[in-house]
């Protein structure tokens, strides 16, 4: 993670240095970038990146939990606002990122993150929304016994919402196609895959 001289840098200059980032990390792997790519870029001295990141590995590794907090966000943002359909919640979402430009901010960072999807699965000490969350599980009347089962399940639907995402990518659907396997998975999870 990002040392404090970076958290101290005004937000202006962090959304810069984000966005030269996300540039140089998008077009090669960050096993291809030299440092000498990023400073320039930022017209910066070698030292001053020092400063700010131990390696080109933090980094990238900041930028990507960054995003990945990003859209972590606004999924919830946007089940929240559906209230009582959750998964029509998660369909507007799925939305936005139907027929990006390539070269749009959006675009890249999904591709960062569905190549680093993992990000999703990882679960943080701190419980802030956890309330905000038990809540919009009552409001669409899913039942789940535990806290522990609760929170297990945000993380399910943070990686059901990435690995839709990156099916998309990966096949290069449209809205349609989108929609239509989201809405295999959403079937099979509120009805079921059994005979009964």
């Amino acid at each position: 993670m990002p040392k404090k001289t970076f958290l101290n840098l005004p937000e202006t200059r962090q959304a810069e240095i984000r966005t030269i980032l996300l540039t140089i990390f998008y077009e090669k792997p960050v096993s291809q970038v030299k440092v000498s790519e990023i400073v320039d870029a930022l017209q910066m001295s070698r030292g001053i990146f020092y400063k700010y990141f131990e390696d080109l590995n933090d980094a990238y590794d900041y930028l990507i939990h960054y995003y990945a907090g990003q859209i972590h966000g606004e999924i919830i943002e946007y089940m929240t606002r559906q209230e009582g359909d959750f998964f029509q919640g998660i369909e507007a979402f799925l939305l936005l990122y139907v027929d990006l430009d390539h070269d749009s901010s959006r675009y890249r960072q999904l591709v960062l993150l569905a190549q680093n999807s993992y990000l999703f699965s990882y679960r943080p000490e701190a419980d802030h929304g956890v309330a905000a969350w038990e809540e919009l599980l009552v409001k669409n009347d899913f039942q789940m016994k535990t806290s522990d089962e609760q929170i297990s399940f945000l993380y399910f639907s943070m990686k059901l919402v990435i690995d839709s995402l990156t099916d998309m990518l990966a096949n290069n659907w449209g809205e349609e196609e989108l929609l239509k396997d989201f809405r295999f998975k959403t079937r099979w999870l509120l009805e079921g895959i059994k005979k009964r």
